[in-house]
């Protein structure tokens, strides 16, 4: 049987746009610039439409996601928040809502979801219908000066409501916050909503609805993955600058930190192909969590890898290893990680399957 040949255009647009958003990665970390040219051209090259199409497979977005986390987790973050947002609106926005942000994001509007709240808390006041205003304050909003509209959280009496919500503003954005030592390029700092105008998008209780929620976590852990991956390209091109002359001890790091990227890929690709399939249910979710957690144990083995390998080259600034192993080691400190390997726990537990049968359908 004839097989089509590959569209090695596409390929080649895809490579060279994430060899310019690699490129402009160091500058991005200094805060010399933002990521709103990055943003650009992956709308402007498909890639966002790529990211979002609801036709995609898991293990394509999979793919895509931890190649653009390779380039950069920072710019890896706001794609991720952009899917995870026109997701939600797909889920659970009314067909108008859908029409509306679809041709918003085509047009160039970068989407994002915000749910830390600040002091005081986001919560939706003076509702009429689906319309409402805001009050209170959002933190930790990836992408401050990026991201135009957002899906937020807001606290109503019902139950958690989301919300769609515009974030341009510069004066009611405040980056000065985000002192961190990594992801600094995401500039995630608080958005004040205090009188602003927002529309309802589903109902009290949906943004918790699994395998959704908590299940989605596998997105995040593919950008770990390109993380790890950039930094495991670093030690191998270090290694193998050596030549002959690399020792046997070198050669050994470079096998490993490859086997546990090669093999955090695979994991994420199975639990996002599991948590995405029709009828997707509690074990889906644990497998999606239990990954994340094995991916995060990946990624720290590996920086301790390449720090071993590249030695005192893996801190200098400013550099790729550098960057990459701070931006890694903060993206992956996310919020309640006990809980959720509490859940995966409990999930195994109440099961009626033994281990290695659960989660290999």
């Amino acid at each position: 049987m004839r097989t089509a040949a590959p569209d090695t255009r596409a390929c080649d647009t895809e490579g060279s746009v994430l060899a310019e958003i690699a490129a402009h990665a160091g500058e991005a970390d200094t805060g010399a610039s933002d990521l709103s040219a990055d943003m650009a051209l992956l709308v402007r090259h498909g890639l966002l439409d790529r990211l979002v199409s609801t036709a995609a497979d898991p293990r394509d977005s999979v793919t895509l996601l931890r190649r653009i986390g390779r380039a950069s987790l920072s710019v890896g973050r706001l794609a991720e928040g952009h899917m995870n947002a026109l997701r939600l609106v797909q889920l659970y926005g009314s067909d108008s809502q859908r029409r509306r942000v679809w041709a918003a994001a085509r047009a160039g509007m970068i989407h994002g979801v915000w749910g830390a709240d600040g002091s005081p808390g986001v919560s939706l006041a003076m509702r009429i219908g689906r319309r409402g205003r805001l009050a209170g304050q959002k933190r930790f909003c990836s992408g401050l000066g990026v991201v135009g509209a957002v899906v937020l959280t807001a606290r109503t009496d019902e139950g958690t409501q989301l919300v769609l919500a515009n974030s341009g503003d510069p004066h009611r954005a405040d980056a000065s916050c985000w002192q961190v030592s990594g992801m600094r390029a995401t500039a995630s700092g608080s958005y004040d909503f205090d009188g602003v105008e927002a529309e309802t998008l589903g109902a009290p209780g949906d943004y918790e609805r699994e395998p959704h929620f908590q299940g989605g976590v596998w997105r995040y852990a593919a950008l770990h993955v390109g993380g790890l991956e950039a930094l495991a390209e670093a030690v191998r091109a270090g290694v193998a600058d050596r030549g002959d002359a690399a020792s046997e001890a070198q050669l050994h790091r470079v096998a490993r930190i490859a086997t546990l990227a090669h093999g955090a890929r695979l994991l994420v690709e199975d639990a996002a192909r599991q948590v995405e399939a029709p009828g997707a249910g509690e074990a889906a979710v644990a497998l999606s969590l239990a990954v994340r957690e094995a991916v995060e144990q990946a990624c720290l083995d590996g920086i301790a890898i390449a720090d071993r390998a590249l030695g005192t080259r893996a801190f200098a600034e400013p550099s790729l290893p550098d960057r990459v192993r701070r931006d890694l080691s903060f993206f992956l400190r996310q919020a309640d990680l006990d809980g959720k390997l509490t859940q995966v726990g409990r999930s195994l537990c109440s099961a009626d399957r033994p281990v290695g049968e659960g989660w290999g359908s």
